[in-house]
């Protein structure tokens, strides 16, 4: 158990320096757009535009497993942690509408 620990722990803190340089966001999914053209995925299939509860930019997901992920918390009512690379310092309220994410965590 306690080895299971310290794995867990060396996880989240690789994790962390993974995502030092991402913009993070936090927060329920308000709304989800499907088709949207700037919403892609890297072979040009179309994926979810997705809001963050108290967000008014719209953020992207970049596969379908991301987008499936999105659906999951939004019918269980679930957060996310949402990362995206930095854009010149943005933060996760200034940046460019249709940013696509990096990675999402749901808890």
């Amino acid at each position: 158990m306690k080895f299971l620990k310290i794995i867990v722990v060396a996880f989240l803190l690789i994790t962390a320096n993974v995502h030092a340089a991402d913009i993070a966001c936090a927060g329920k999914v308000s709304a989800l757009m499907a088709e949207h053209n700037s919403c892609k995925d890297s072979t040009g299939k179309k994926q979810f535009a997705f809001k963050l509860s108290g967000m008014s930019s719209w953020k992207c997901s970049g596969s379908d497993t991301a987008s499936s992920l999105l659906l999951a918390s939004k019918v269980a009512d679930k957060s996310l942690s949402v990362y995206m690379s930095d854009a010149n310092g943005a933060t996760c309220t200034t940046h460019n509408g249709y940013l696509k994410a990096s990675y999402i965590i749901l808890y």
